[in-house]
């Protein structure tokens, strides 16, 4: 196995460019990493090799907090401030491969995630 990879921690400085880079790379997402990143990222970076889908080229962590400051999430919508998300880009893996381990391994897009939480906060608002 490879050498794991550093994980960058999203802050109040970097975090509005992060991830917008995460929005047009739609970059995987995981969402409520518990305990020790590092065994998540060595673990995420064993099954993809192992899989042939490639190793990711960095690791990206943020909090539930980040998400529901910068997209505005409330009420039922917002996440719980602490909950940590994990992501990494596409660049240099096998998307096709990598999109069917998403599903086995019920992730997300990091797109998909904005998207939809936009549409209900939407509707949140629209309600109040």
């Amino acid at each position: 196995m490879s050498e794991t990879r550093q994980i960058r921690e999203v802050t109040s400085d970097n975090r509005e460019e992060v991830f917008n880079a995460a929005y047009d790379g739609s970059y995987y997402t995981i969402l409520g990493c518990a305990g020790d990143l590092n065994e998540w990222t060595a673990g995420y970076q064993e099954l993809l090799e192992a899989r042939g889908i490639g190793t990711p080229k960095e690791f990206v962590t943020f909090k539930g907090a980040d998400m529901n400051e910068i997209y505005g999430l409330t009420g039922n919508n917002a996440y719980d401030e602490g909950l940590t998300f994990l992501m990494f880009p596409l660049d240099g893996l096998d998307v096709p491969k990598l999109a069917i381990f998403r599903l086995q391994a019920e992730d997300k897009w990091f797109d998909d995630i904005v998207d939809n939480n936009r549409r209900r906060q939407e509707a949140i608002n629209e309600q109040g």
